[in-house]
């Protein structure tokens, strides 16, 4: 909030504003933080001639109604237009005769964007009522992009085709660039700035890439038209729609892929390709296929293959084709066929190619399988060798060489050691033991070279990384001259049965030490199952001493019991089922639990798992805990409350100090309850209230300012109609109980809640703090305090301006007649003859002298004297206007400014005057005073005096006239009347 003083500066044709004291707030919105503006005008500040002619007629609107104005303007800084409401105030003229005045200015440009905001989406809506029906039809998503604010109206349809709904995604054109792919934005905007540069010949068409809310990519065809134009003939307006062709992109891109994709496989695949038609030309070969037969791809298009083929293979073939073309099935063989006098095998699949459900043609893929063939043959007899061995047992068999390196495992050793057969030829026996077991098993080889067979255990190393158990029998392997070649060993995995024989011992003696030592209760449990196989009980088979310290049983009193028959509360609290559950099932299960049954109240947390056609429990008592979580959580909510209220205070501290800082600024009444208002939303919050000030004696309170959505009360009541004025404190008043409701209220919302608080300093009444709190909301405590104490400070600030103002009063006033005194007349008179210089304006000055004045004082006394003035002088202030002055120069003489009255009318004034004096039937504790008269000299700017001290002597020298001519007279000034020419009565 802007506040400060300044002066109004005219001269000829020149006005300006020019600041005499201002805030920081003043300093910051200039952009001159830190620095004083005083001295500087508006002119200085950069501000648009315009703006300154449309501001100085506010002032001077301001300093002719002497009263309070508002107004609004735009102001364009360097971070935007903002809009302001500025309150004047008229204070004076300053010493150098210049108007001065106070300003309040509040910035209001988020108000004003929302109301344009609303009535552009009105405008919006009655388009779109009309245009998205029809977008929603067709699956299009229709934007519109006002180009002046670069706002953007993006319509549900558009949003959903992203995968958003309306509300999460923001009407601006950040949002789609912010969507659009990076890549395709610059081209897209390119595009845009084309079609704005012209529009009737470029049109805004084009295919483009958004990410969709899940990160999929949507292709979209966008397409826009200008149309709307702004003075200048610039696009304003441009309107669009979006249509999703993703499906048909997608499918687009993978044909050419699948084209790409096969394109390459055809040149570069191993195989042999070709297509021919059904005359057996061919359509299409690939290099492979062309250089088996010595021959180049081109060289081979439009050849038959019937000339190429013998009359025997061209006889099977033709079978073959027909068979094809029968069943439209591919077909696979394999032939042997000599080409180039070199004989080959290849397996070759033919397949239809069709056309319109008829075949059109024939694909040909073939493999060159003679080194194959010559493989196979060749590994036939040693694969011979070892089949025998595979096939007749389901042990692990290990083939090793005579330097001790895997040549040959079956699938079953492998799966043993967690390896494929691949992973294990050509590394070393050891490569696959632990490191201490290494020597050993080097050892027992070294044993087989001597040519005997052994049985051992041995302990290799899973490619996990875990322990297999395994009883080897190994046979060593020699040539016909007994020379050693290797060895073969047949493997059989124990390591179950290792396992299971430690495991047994080692749960044997940890179940004993585990459920006697441990402080968690543990039980194991067998089903009872009735006739149909449903578990109906369970029976304990194990208890350990902590179980039973926690169930207040015995051993005894549980071992070979059942469940429901010791402990029946575990079916009415559902843990019965819970525990069927799991055996059922086979998941284990965890759960927390209140049990109130068999003389236990506590906390249980309890692990069941299955076992056998049974589960196993382990539980332990929480109570202690649980009691601790519910004193813990108490206590953290009593901090976090605690906390909020002193950050409450803190910040309801900040405020009040702020508020007393512009009160202590503030020049009128008015403007400190202005101030207050404006800080009343940030201390009482979604509440409403207003200020009322008491009247002068009349016992009435007027509205000064207001807060919040509505008032509810009336803005001018008697301090009759409130019961807080009525009784001197505060009035709450809640309708739902019943309390006493005020006349000045009217018509509040159900449910709320109105606080009345007089605003008193000094014993005085000086007015009411008003406060309405809407439904569902009360105030606390403190914040009754907090209104109390914004009450009372604001009772002080209006006491001390309207002490302020007294003492400004009696400073320029006369005591006797409330008229202005001497000093101010003055004043007045030299700044009013400067604004007639300066607006070329007529200015009349009238003097007038009670006539035959002494006579009443020696008569009737002096109070009776001070009578007459007081009633001549209300007749004077009755029958003037508000902007003419009328003074007390001194004694009976008094003195009338006329602005604006040239010498002929200010006479007709001083006549209709001197009339209403002479008409006064004046009274003095009951004593008729006699008629009075007065003479009246008036005088003219500039023709009687150029300035004030000849304008008054001008004046003065028509009233000695009047005088002369016998009183009870208005006379004219005489510029060639000499002062001397005429000496008035010592009256």
């Amino acid at each position: 909030m802007m506040m400060g003083i300044v002066e109004l500066l005219q001269e000829d044709d020149y006005a300006d504003i020019r600041f005499l004291s201002h805030n920081s707030a003043t300093a910051s919105f200039f952009n001159l933080p830190g620095e004083s503006l005083e001295g500087k005008t508006l002119s200085e500040l950069s501000l648009d001639s315009c703006v300154i002619e449309d501001i100085v007629g506010y002032y001077q609107q301001c300093k002719d109604n002497q009263d309070c104005i508002s107004f609004e303007y735009e102001q364009r800084t360097d971070f935007g237009c903002k809009w302001l409401l500025v309150t004047l105030n008229y204070l004076w003229l300053g010493d150098q005769d210049n108007p001065e005045f106070s300003y309040l200015i509040r910035d209001i440009t988020e108000r004003k964007k929302a109301e344009i905001k609303r009535l552009e989406a009105e405008r919006r809506n009655r388009e779109l009522q009309l245009i998205e029906p029809i977008f929603e039809v067709i699956l299009a998503g229709y934007w519109d992009w006002n180009l002046q604010d670069n706002t953007e109206y993006l319509s549900p349809g558009f949003k959903k085709m992203f995968g958003y709904e309306d509300d999460e995604l923001e009407n601006h054109p950040d949002t789609w660039q912010d969507l659009i792919l990076p890549e395709d934005l610059p081209g897209t905007l390119e595009a845009i700035h084309n079609h704005l540069n012209s529009p009737a010949t470029v049109p805004f068409y084009r295919e483009v890439r958004y990410r969709h809310k899940t990160g999929a990519t949507v292709w979209i065809i966008c397409s826009g038209q200008v149309i709307e134009w702004d003075e200048l003939g610039n696009p304003s307006r441009i309107i669009g729609c979006h249509i999703d062709i993703t499906n048909q992109k997608e499918a687009e891109l993978s044909l050419r892929q699948i084209n790409q994709e096969l394109e390459t496989f055809l040149e570069n695949a191993p195989v042999l390709i070709s297509r021919f038609d059904m005359e057996g030309r061919y359509l299409r070969v690939n290099p492979t296929f062309a250089q088996a037969l010595n021959q180049k791809p081109l060289e081979l298009l439009g050849q038959s293959f019937y000339d190429l083929l013998p009359d025997s293979v061209i006889r099977i073939f033709k079978q073959r084709l027909q068979r094809v073309t029968e069943t439209l099935e591919p077909l696979q063989v394999e032939d042997e066929l000599c080409i180039n006098g070199v004989t080959k095998n290849f397996q070759t699949i033919l397949f239809p190619v069709l056309e319109n459900q008829a075949v059109a043609g024939f694909w040909g893929i073939s493999e060159d399988i003679t080194e194959q063939k010559q493989k196979a043959l060749a590994l036939q007899d040693s694969e011979q060798r070892y089949r025998t061995i595979i096939e007749t047992t389901l042990e692990g068999v290990w083939l090793l060489n005579a330097e001790e390196i895997t040549e040959f495992v079956n699938d079953r050793m492998a799966q043993m050691l967690g390896y494929t057969s691949s992973e294990m030829i050509g590394k070393p026996l050891t490569a696959f033991v632990a490191g201490d077991k290494k020597e050993s098993i080097r050892q027992q080889i070294r044993n087989r070279r001597k040519g005997t067979g052994a049985q051992n255990i041995y302990r290799f190393c899973h490619k996990d990384n875990f322990d297999v158990w395994v009883i080897v029998s190994t046979t060593p392997l020699q040539d016909s001259q007994g020379n050693y070649q290797g060895c073969i060993g047949l493997l059989t995995d124990i390591t179950n049965m290792i396992q299971i024989q430690d495991a047994l011992r080692l749960s044997k003696l940890q179940l004993s030490s585990v459920l006697n030592s441990s402080l968690d209760g543990i039980m194991a449990f067998a089903s009872i199952r009735d006739a149909k196989g449903e578990i109906v009980d369970f029976e304990y088979l194990i208890a350990n001493p902590a179980s039973c310290e926690m169930t207040g049983k015995t051993v005894e009193e549980l071992v070979g019991k059942r469940l429901l028959e010791v402990m029946p509360g575990h079916q009415e609290d559902g843990l019965f089922d819970y525990y069927v559950q799991v055996v059922e099932s086979g998941e284990p299960g965890t759960r927390e639990f209140y049990y109130n049954h068999e003389g236990l109240n506590s906390w249980f947390e309890n692990i069941a798992v299955k076992l056998g056609d049974g589960f196993a429990v382990t539980f332990r008592d929480i109570t202690p805990i649980k009691n601790y979580q519910a004193t813990l959580e108490t206590t953290n909510q009593e901090l976090q409350k605690r906390l909020q209220d002193l950050r409450e205070r803190h910040s309801e501290m900040q405020t009040l100090s702020q508020i007393s800082d512009f009160l202590q600024a503030c020049l009128t009444v008015k403007e400190a309850c202005q101030v207050v208002a404006t800080f009343m939303t940030s201390l009482f919050a979604d509440c409403s209230g207003g200020i009322f000030q008491m009247k002068d004696s009349s016992h009435r309170l007027e509205n000064l300012a207001q807060w919040g959505e509505g008032l509810y009360s009336k803005l001018e009541f008697s301090h009759q109609d409130c019961w807080g004025l009525r009784r001197g404190r505060l009035h709450r008043m809640a309708e739902h109980h019943g309390e006493l409701r005020c006349s000045h209220l009217s018509s509040i919302p159900e449910g709320a809640t109105t606080y009345c608080l007089p605003m008193v300093a000094q014993g005085e009444t000086l007015g009411l703090f008003y406060l309405m709190v809407p439904p569902n909301l009360e105030l606390s405590s403190s914040k009754r305090q907090l209104a109390q104490t914004v009450a009372e400070q604001l009772g002080l600030a209006i006491a001390n301006l309207n002490l302020r103002q007294t003492l400004r009063q009696q400073s320029i006033r006369d005591g006797l007649t409330g008229l202005y005194n001497r000093r101010h007349f003055e004043d007045t008179l030299e700044q009013e003859i400067e604004r007639a210089k300066s607006n070329q304006t007529a200015l009349s000055l009238v003097m007038l002298d009670v006539d035959h004045f002494k006579n009443f004082n020696d008569t009737y006394g002096h109070d009776a004297g001070d009578h007459v003035l007081q009633s001549i002088s209300q007749c004077l202030k009755k029958h003037l206007r508000v902007c003419d002055i009328v003074c007390r120069y001194g004694g009976e003489e008094l003195v009338v400014i006329l602005p604006g009255r040239d010498l002929e009318t200010a006479r007709t004034i001083a006549e209709r005057l001197r009339h209403e004096i002479v008409q006064l039937s004046l009274y003095y504790e009951n004593q008729l005073l006699g008629q009075v008269s007065a003479s009246f000299g008036v005088a003219n700017f500039p023709e009687d005096g150029d300035s004030p001290l000849t304008l008054f002597q001008a004046a003065d020298r028509a009233l000695y006239q009047a005088k002369a001519r016998g009183r009870n007279q208005v006379v004219l000034a005489n510029p060639g009347f000499p002062p001397e020419a005429v000496k008035p009565d010592v009256e």
